[in-house]
Formats: structure tokens, sequence, C-alpha cells
């Protein structure tokens, strides 16, 4: 069996990999994710390009589209190139556990991602008066659920709905029988995570020592207490819906004005009335309760990742191409879980990932989406490869680590240097790889030689 992995250039923060898979006479093609950061200049263009080459390489015909979690770097492009897949024959789409909303745990984190997302909105919105740059930074982490749209509704709730409509749809499960394709044989598929576990799908925040890190700011999340008291307050009326206080402790602004019922005292104490900065404004804290709101974004968006649908594909007997979408600590650390039998042989999640050969990294190579001793530090293969979709340039404009240098180095030495990147594609050979060694991943490699530039591929 032999398989061609193409990573699709997207011009920013994006992932989008097509798989093609072959054996005797039969192929079969695996489409991951599609998407491209909100704001990333002539995202829509590039992303339709990139369609018409997934249509044209797959003939038409897309076995399977794997969506892995609802972030706009993951999913836009299926709705900037709508038309175009509308006309691909998809066949299944797969999709986490955590989109079937007949699941009791799905329905709690849908609800909880909605309500923090209300909440932020309103948090943000009050921020770009008080603190612009504060709510610049909130808005960019936002900006992995796409824009609020008219419906109440992120765009990534709306992207994965449409996503569904193409294929016949599968809520895949970590631990489940192994997945096959038609008429390949030599191909089995586990699924990994998310785990269907209430702890360790909300646990993103690296403990000292999983991860490659130096002097990170390790608190920089909340505590589920935290994260729970603040997206609770998300209520009904839209200025008590952004107060971390029950309604009952809520005095809406309107009432602070000299004419109300509550004005003078307001105005007397606290600066309030219709000269604003009249009496003693210091003792003012009506928006000092904001600061959280830069923590909780980080944590949704962390929680988010640890949702992501994660595959191994697993080729004849031997290799391991390990897709972890985001995955976040919880979910890496939930793979231990599981083992399967097949043909007489036990594998388990941590023999998948020591026989890993291909790895893309997860979330842009960012701190805490690759676990250390729980994860690379697993990866036994000397033909270890890695796929990095960042794009350094904008991650940086961001003042985002992408990649993160502890991780980035470690990847180096555990590959040889044999990282694509989709930011500069194929990489110069590192004074301590063997020219052997280098030759034979070179011979591996094709990119795309149009003025595009749209994607490389390695085979396997």
């Amino acid at each position: 069996m032999n398989a061609k992995v193409k990573m699709y250039r997207v011009g920013g923060l994006g992932d989008c990999f097509l798989l093609s898979f072959f054996e005797g006479g039969s192929t079969c093609h695996v489409l991951i994710d599609c998407g491209v950061f909100v704001g990333t200049p002539g995202a829509k263009d590039r992303m339709q390009k990139i369609a018409l080459d997934i249509k044209e390489t797959c003939k038409g015909v897309l076995d399977v589209v794997v969506a892995t979690h609802e972030h706009w770097d993951h999913l836009s492009g299926f709705s900037f190139a709508e038309h175009i897949f509308e006309q691909i024959d998809i066949h299944e789409v797969w999709v986490a556990w955590t989109e079937d909303m007949q699941h009791p745990l799905a329905q709690a984190l849908r609800e909880e991602r909605h309500q923090t997302l209300k909440a932020l909105h309103g948090a943000v919105n009050r921020l770009k008066v008080a603190d612009p740059e504060r709510a610049s930074e909130i808005e960019d982490v936002l900006s992995f659920h796409g824009p609020l749209m008219a419906t109440g509704k992120v765009g990534t709730a709306e992207q994965i709905a449409l996503v569904q409509k193409w294929g016949k749809v599968k809520y895949l499960r970590p631990g489940e029988q192994t997945i096959t394709l038609p008429n390949l044989p030599d191909l089995k598929i586990y699924v990994l995570g998310p785990p269907e576990d209430a702890v360790l799908v909300r646990r993103s925040n690296p403990k000292k020592g999983q991860v490659y890190e130096k002097e990170m700011m390790a608190e920089c999340f909340l505590s589920e207490s935290e994260y729970n008291s603040f997206y609770a307050a998300a209520i009904s009326d839209t200025e008590v819906a952004q107060a971390p206080f029950h309604q009952r402790f809520v005095i809406p602004l309107s009432e602070t004005h000299t004419n109300s019922l509550y004005g003078s005292f307001f105005e007397q104490r606290y600066g309030f009335g219709a000269e604003q900065g009249q009496g003693p404004a210091w003792r003012r804290i009506d928006i000092d309760w904001l600061g959280v709101s830069d923590q909780l974004a980080l944590a949704l968006d962390s929680n988010t990742n640890n949702t992501s649908l994660v595959l191994a594909f697993e080729i004849a007997k031997e290799k391991v191409l390990l897709f972890p979408g985001d995955a976040q600590v919880g979910n890496w650390l939930s793979w231990d879980k599981y083992s399967w039998e097949e043909e007489g042989r036990e594998i388990t999640g941590a023999d998948l990932v020591k026989r890993t050969i291909l790895y893309k990294v997860g979330h842009h190579g960012s701190h805490n989406a690759t676990l250390a001793a729980k994860g690379l530090e697993l990866m036994e293969s000397d033909d270890l490869m890695a796929l990095l979709p960042v794009d350094e340039e904008q991650a940086a404009r961001k003042r985002w680590l992408m990649p993160f240098a502890p991780l980035y180095k470690r990847l180096i030495e555990k590959t040889h240097g044999r990282i694509l990147r989709a930011d500069s594609g194929i990489p110069e050979q590192p004074e301590s790889t063997p020219s052997k060694v280098w030759h034979a991943f070179l011979n591996r490699i094709r990119k795309d030689t149009s003025e595009d530039n749209l994607w490389v591929e390695v085979t396997i």
C-alpha cells in the first residue's frame, strides 16, 4: 500500500490535508479540514483554488471529509468554496461525538460554548471603549470561532452544519471499532479522541513537565470554577449577561444618571451624572471585572481545541499517520485508555503513537498541543516526519508563539529536520542530518510548481 499526504498552503494559519491511499487498483481520498484564519488576505480566492485542486486530485470523489472541530481555521474553506465542494461526490462526513446533539455531554459542551461566547462578545463591546487594545486581543482569540452571525450563532456552528449536509454523517467515538475504507484491507483507522470524559475533555491547561516549556505563564487559563461562574452569568438580559453577578445585584447603568431614582447617590459617590468626571470616579469598578475576559477567551479556545477528532491511520500493520487536529492535554492523556484487538494483535493508543512516522503538528505548533513524555517522546521511528500548518508571520502579528520555540527545537531533533511547514515549504538540510537520510526524504517530497504554490506533498 502507498499513501500520499498533501498539505495545502492556505495563506495563513489554517489546516487542510488531503490523504490519498492506493492499494492494488483501489484508491481512497480523505480530506481532513479545510480552513484559514479570519481576516487572512485573499482567503476566499485561495481557498477556492485549493478546492479546485482537491476536486482535480480526487477526480470528483471524496470518500471521507473529516471536520475535526469547530474552529474557523479548520472549516472556513468549506463555505468559501461551497459551490465547488457541492460538485464533489462526498460519501461520508466524519465528526466527533461532540457534534451529536443526542449525546448529553455534547449538549452540555455546546451550551457552555454558546453562553461563554455570548458573554465574551458582550465583554468585548464594553472593553472597546475602556481598553481598546485588550478588546482587540480578545477579538483575535475569538476569531478562531468565526464571526458572530445574525442568528446569534458563531460562524463555525454554521460551517460544521454545512459540511454535514454533503455526505452520510458518522459521529466517531474514541476506542470504538477500527474503521476500514472500501477495498483497502491494509489500512486501519483508529479513533483516539476526543475523550468522553467530562473532566478530560475540558482539561487544556498543562501541568509542569507535560509539554515543552521553560518559563511560560503556567496559570494563563481559568480554573474550572472560575470558568463556570463566568459563563453561568450569561443570562437573558443583554446588560445583565455581561456582568459576573446574579441579576439581583445588578443596577442598570440607566439608573446611575442624575434624573433616576438612585442618580444623586451615584453622582456624589462614584462620579456618574450628566457631566462625567464629577465626584470620586476613582471608586468605580464597573468594568474591572472584564479583566478576566482574556483568560476566559483563551480557556474557551483551548477547550474547543480539546474536542478535536483524533485519527491514527495504520498502514500495513506498521506505519502510523497521526492527525490529532488541535487536541490539547486532556485529549492526549486519554489515549492510554483504549485498546483494540486486530488479527491477533493488541493495539493500544501508546503503541500507535510510538509507531507514528508522520505527525501533523497540533494547533500550529503552540506549546500545549503536543505533549512531551506522553506524545512526541513516544515517537520512536527513525523515519519520523512532521507537517506543520503554521504561518509564523501572521502568528507574530497577533503576538502568538507559533511555533513555540522549545517544541519546535525538539521537533527538529526528533525528525532530523524533516518538517514541512505551510509557510516555508521544503526545509533546508540541517548540518547534523546525514546526506543519505536527507536525499531519501527529498525523494518523497513534491511541491506545487505553479504560480499559486498551493501545496507540498509527501509519499509514504
